[in-house]
């Protein structure tokens, strides 16, 4: 028991170092403090690494491996694809960051689907979470108090106006609201910490009640690509039960005009225009001198942010595009299989996951630690559970 109790505590550890290593800001502070700010970017890393000790003790122990016939081929593929990372890596900086973006949060995936963890311990990581979610809903309030300069005076010590190359922290606008970086150091992330809060305090009986902050994070981070997720999610949600479906019939002649009124404003202010779409398909068609194989990729390494000094690619501004730059065709079909397998018999969680699926097209989304973080936990096995409703 102790033995046991103690590699809990090892994932425990590892989790939540995780989820501070999200606040970017918070974590420069400190390590700014002692006068080595860099360091703020081996937090992340230092929970990862707690998290796969754990695993590996817990193998050891258990002498066991759940793993599948799919686990074997997609990971047998994604080591194939390591091993030409290697090759094709100009630094170690440089393989560091793509074996982020491309196998990570799989790799999270599979161990957290296997890492039984106690509820009671579970709940101090949502308690954690919790604490965020509201110190960045202050300071994203306190962004419009000082306004965008003198915010971020405040917390890096200079304004960089809209991304500062060095600390790697943004601050932008959305016509008139300020996209702030709250505690978490850019909004897109920001965004992507409070939507995955929210469907992590969804799951649980205890925290679901608070629901409504996480949530409330993600409007205010002014992110469209956040905003798709949760349009998605409510609709299907919603459309998933009968009842609903009948309630639509029946406001429908009432409610379309009022939705046509509604669209008069949002086509004022170009909040469906498709410019920024456009443009970005323009790029991918125009920008990418990158040569790789539509089957099996090969371009790996080369494109993402490890490609910074390479302009448009050290984006791409599309995750797929980056799987298939990557991994090509295959390596995607194998993503979605493995995804698919871990999600059976989990409705909401597939809902989720199909929302991601439908905005990984206009956002390279590992590039967000929070989505790294976080979106792996809603496969992490809640030992002895009181949740209700988890695999409705």
């Amino acid at each position: 028991m102790p033995m046991k109790l103690k590699l809990h505590n090892l994932l425990f550890f590892g989790v939540l170092i995780q989820v501070i290593s999200t606040q970017g800001i918070i974590t420069f502070n400190f390590f700014k403090l002692f006068g080595i700010w860099q360091l703020k970017s081996v937090v992340h890393f230092l929970g990862v690494l707690i998290v796969m000790t754990y695993f590996l003790a817990n193998i050891l122990k258990r002498q066991k491996l759940t793993i599948s016939e799919v686990d074997i081929l997609f990971f047998a593929y994604l080591f194939i694809s390591l091993i030409l990372l290697i090759v094709n890596a100009d630094s170690i900086s440089g393989f560091l960051i793509t074996f982020r973006e491309v196998f990570l949060v799989f790799i999270l995936i599979l161990v957290y689907k296997q890492a039984p963890i106690p509820v009671f311990l579970w709940r101090k990581i949502l308690k954690w979470i919790y604490i965020f979610v509201l110190l960045n809903i202050l300071f994203i309030g306190l962004t419009y108090i000082l306004g965008p300069e003198k915010y971020m005076e405040l917390l890096t010590g200079r304004f960089v106006w809209p991304f500062d190359p060095e600390y790697k922290f943004k601050i932008s606008n959305f016509y008139s609201f300020w996209r702030s970086p709250g505690l978490v150091g850019e909004a897109a992330s920001l965004g992507y910490f409070g939507i995955l809060a929210y469907f992590l305090f969804e799951e649980d009986e205890k925290f679901r009640k608070r629901k409504i902050y996480p949530l409330l994070l993600a409007i205010l981070s002014i992110v469209r690509s956040v905003y798709l997720v949760l349009v998605i999610y409510f609709i299907i949600s919603f459309l998933s039960k009968k009842e609903n479906i009948r309630k639509i019939q029946l406001t429908m002649p009432y409610a379309l005009p009022f939705l046509l009124i509604l669209l008069i404003p949002m086509q004022r202010y170009n909040l469906f225009s498709f410019k920024s779409i456009i443009i970005r398909i323009n790029h991918w068609l125009d920008d990418i001198d990158l040569k790789f194989n539509w089957l099996t990729g090969g371009g790996i390494g080369k494109a993402g942010a490890a490609a910074n000094e390479m302009g448009f690619l050290a984006t791409l501004d599309n995750y797929w595009l980056l799987m298939l730059i990557s991994i090509g065709l295959l390596g995607i079909m194998l993503i979605l299989l493995f995804i698919y397998e871990k999600s059976i018999n989990r409705r909401k969680l597939r809902i989720i996951l199909f929302g991601f699926f439908c905005t990984s097209f206009f956002i390279t989304i590992t590039q967000s630690i929070s989505f790294l973080v976080l979106f792996p936990l809603l496969f992490l096995h809640k030992q002895e559970s009181l949740m209700n409703g988890v695999n409705q």
